[in-house]
């Protein structure tokens, strides 16, 4: 339990229904889906498409999403809804071209925004309400204006002078060259009649027709590759989850090209020490966490990529022989040290989480990538683009090297926990970009291993190594900070946090949902 003389969230519990997202305004309306008879597979849909308008910086309908889904008394899938290069984006256009790398705002950077294709075609095949009914409120806030909540306001802010690049984003999404302030209404009508038409039509209405014709022109006139048969020919990929054993517990991640197998390889690696020597909060934890998160992403960097051009050896990478190969890298006195753990970008997303009364479960993840994506709006559509292509790398064969009609190594992983009966016993996921791995490993540790309930798993401080450095929230001791260092660690301190996270466990014992999300967010878990 939570010392409760220090401030703090309490798990929010229920017997029927629960929801988690980063933003009231969607928690309410996937609460509001719940009542009119939805599933969660509706709640979650209807969650994401009023996080694409109340945070623009995070999501949007120009980006990506994955989803695993666990519907009672049947096997959890995957939902794949990234998006491919456009089929003119080789490699050799960008070496005839001298161009040496993606620009976080080029028009190179956007790939097709894959995440309305896998809305509807989650709905086609698991949603009980009308398609149409699930963006009324998406699009209610779009025209009418949403109240800018706290933390969607600094990061806002934060990037005035990218939303000033693009004439039309400026226009947008800045008003006298200002971003909204804490509290202030914001609103955005090409968008709120571009939600009309996806409500109205599906997909299609976004794949094909005028919107599509928009978006092409608007990325063309920059100087982007984009055709709106890429447009027509994105795809969702619906597949099973990939599926690692963890205590009395399967793991389920989605396949690359995301990298949820890294998570696979963090706990198995994580599994060979004995956690009953350490406190939660022990530098030693972090140190472990650290050199074991160095490791595997010296694996994911190397080996990932979109498996349709590149084979993975999944089996492998997860067997006993080569988690003993990884083990050994691994010194307790000592930092790691590699050339190949660079990574390209180091991303923002938002993830959100729904178990509905009858225990079907949804974990969700959407994301335009880095703060508010390319910078890039479509001149009539209201759409901010995703700039997820930076992931890609220009080396040749990288097995993450941009090619035709190719999907970028992700960083964007939803995560679900099932028992020895195949029941769904937790649907969380971590937000943060590269940190996504690390940060569901450290949630699954503090419950697991430490005995947190989920929003002390969600509460504690965080430390992520990427590119050399330490990164430490702000929250650890100065002496944590100093035996860290001494072991070799480059420490950076973050005020702003590392991250965020929502989770909902059940306990099918006691008929209960417990949810927790993340005080780095704006967000919170409703129940009812």
């Amino acid at each position: 339990m939570r010392k409760i003389y220090q401030p703090g969230r309490s798990n929010v519990l229920s017997n029927n229904a629960m929801v988690a997202t980063s933003q009231p305004l969607s928690s309410q309306e996937a609460i509001n889906i719940l009542k009119l008879g939805g599933n969660a597979v509706d709640a979650a849909i209807a969650a994401s498409a009023v996080l694409s308008v109340v945070e623009p910086g995070s999501t949007g309908i120009g980006g990506d999403c994955f989803s695993i889904i666990k519907m009672n008394n049947k096997k959890a899938i995957s939902i794949n809804g990234s998006g491919k290069a456009p089929k003119k984006a080789n490699l050799n256009y960008f070496k005839s071209n001298k161009i040496d790398s993606i620009g976080l705002l080029s028009p190179h950077s956007v790939t097709i925004p894959g995440a309305v294709d896998a809305w509807y075609e989650m709905h086609k095949k698991f949603g009980k309400l009308e398609f149409e009914k699930l963006f009324s409120t998406a699009i209610y806030y779009a025209r009418e204006g949403f109240p800018v909540h706290e933390i969607e306001a600094f990061h806002w802010q934060k990037n005035e002078e990218k939303l000033k690049k693009n004439s039309v984003t400026k226009q947008i999404f800045l008003k006298d060259n200002k971003a909204p302030i804490f509290g202030k209404k914001f609103s955005n009508n090409q968008l709120a009649n571009t939600l009309t038409l996806i409500a109205k039509k599906g997909a299609k209405a976004f794949y094909e027709g005028e919107i599509a014709r928009d978006m092409v022109n608007s990325l063309n006139n920059l100087g982007g590759l984009h055709t709106e048969e890429d447009f027509y020919n994105q795809n969702t990929i619906i597949s099973d989850t990939l599926i690692s054993n963890y205590k009395d517990f399967e793991i389920h991640q989605c396949p690359p090209n995301g990298p949820g197998l890294v998570v696979h390889l963090m706990m198995k690696l994580l599994n060979k020490f004995d956690w009953n020597n350490f406190n939660y909060f022990d530098p030693m934890r972090y140190h472990i966490q650290a050199e074991v998160s160095k490791v595997c992403f010296e694996i994911k960097e190397t080996i990932f990529g979109d498996p349709q051009f590149n084979k993975i050896d999944i089996d492998y990478l997860i067997s006993n022989e080569s988690i003993d190969n990884l083990f050994k890298k691994i010194n307790l006195d000592k930092v790691y040290s590699s050339d190949n753990l660079f990574v390209t970008s180091h991303p923002e997303t938002v993830y959100l989480t729904v178990v509905d009364n009858n225990l079907n479960a949804v974990s969700f993840i959407n994301s335009i990538c880095h703060a508010f994506g390319s910078g890039i709006c479509s001149e009539n559509s209201g759409i901010l683009f995703q700039n997820r292509g930076v992931n890609f790398r220009l080396e040749e064969n990288h097995p993450n090297c941009i090619d035709s009609n190719k999907r970028p190594l992700h960083t964007i992983i939803p995560g679900l926990l099932t028992n020895e009966s195949d029941e769904t016993v937790m649907s969380f996921g971590v937000m943060g970009g590269q940190y996504q791995p690390i940060g569901q490993a450290h949630v699954l540790q503090n419950i697991y291993d430490f005995g947190m309930s989920m929003q002390e798993a969600i509460d504690t401080p965080r430390a992520f190594a990427l590119n050399g450095k330490l990164k430490v929230e702000n929250s650890f001791s100065k002496s944590s900070i100093e035996n860290l260092s001494n072991l070799g660690h480059d420490i950076e301190i973050i005020d702003e946090g590392i991250g965020g996270g929502q989770g909902i466990m059940i306990d099918r014992k006691e008929g209960v949902l417990i949810g927790g999300s993340d005080p780095r967010k704006d967000g919170l878990a409703i129940g009812y």
